[in-house]
C-alpha cells in the first residue's frame, strides 16, 4: 500500500523530517527579510537549506503556503500565549511579545512585505488570513480564563479584544510610522482592559 503523502508543512516522525523542515522554514524567513516577497524564490530558499527543490515542494506546494507556514512557526516562538493569572497582564505580555515581533528592523521588513505582496495575490491572501484565524483561535483561552475568573462578562466577544489590542500596532507599522515599542504595548493593554472590563449600558 503506497504510503499518503504528507499535508502542507506536515512532517512524518524522524529526525530527518524536522531538522529539514526547521532548516527550510528558517531560510525562508531570513530571505523574506532580506529580499521581500517579491523577489523571494525557493529555489533561493532550497540553496540556503541544503536540500532540492522538490523536497520543499513536497511539503509546501506553493510560495504562498511555504511563506504562511514559516510566519506560523516564527509567530509561535516569538509571540506565546500567555497565561500571567489577570487580564491585563496577560494583554500587556502579548502586545508586547507583537511589538517585539513585527517592531524590529527584521520584523518590520518581512511583516510590510507579506501585507504589500497579499494585495496583489490572492493566494497570499487565503493563506495568511487562515494564519491569522489560528493565532487568533490560539489567543482565546486568554479571553476566556477572564470570563471565568468574573473579569469580563460571559458575552464578550473574544476576538474583538485580541484585535484591539494588536490593531494599533500594525496600523503604527503600516500607516502612520510612530515608534513601535513597550510603552505603546503597556499603554494599549490597559486601555483595551480598561473598555473591556467597563460596565455596558444594557441594550
Amino acid at each position: 500500500m503506497t504510503e499518503p503523502h504528507p499535508r502542507v508543512g506536515e512532517q512524518r516522525p524522524g529526525g530527518r523530517a524536522t531538522r529539514v523542515r526547521t532548516a527550510v522554514l528558517e531560510a525562508t524567513s531570513e530571505l523574506l527579510v532580506e529580499v521581500g516577497y517579491d523577489q523571494f524564490t525557493v529555489d533561493e530558499v532550497a540553496a540556503r537549506a541544503g536540500v532540492h527543490k522538490t523536497t520543499i515542494y513536497r511539503r509546501w506546494p506553493t510560495k504562498a503556503e511555504l511563506i504562511a507556514d514559516a510566519v506560523r512557526v516564527h509567530s509561535a516562538e516569538n509571540v506565546p500565549i500567555p497565561d500571567t493569572g489577570h487580564l491585563q497582564g496577560d494583554l500587556q505580555a502579548l502586545a508586547r511579545s507583537v511589538v517585539a515581533n513585527i517592531g524590529s528592523e527584521g520584523g518590520s521588513r518581512r511583516s510590510r512585505s507579506i501585507v504589500a505582496a497579499a494585495a496583489h495575490s490572492e493566494e497570499l491572501t487565503e493563506s495568511m488570513q487562515a494564519f491569522w484565524a489560528e493565532r487568533l483561535a490560539l489567543s482565546v483561552p486568554v479571553i476566556e480564563r477572564a470570563i471565568e475568573r468574573g473579569d469580563l462578562p460571559s458575552n464578550t466577544d473574544t476576538n474583538l479584544i485580541i484585535e484591539a489590542v494588536i490593531g494599533p500596532i500594525w496600523v503604527r507599522l503600516l500607516l502612520t510610522g510612530e515608534p513601535i515599542d513597550a510603552d505603546l504595548a503597556d499603554r494599549v493593554a490597559e486601555l483595551v482592559t480598561a473598555g473591556a472590563t467597563h460596565p455596558r449600558r444594557p441594550g
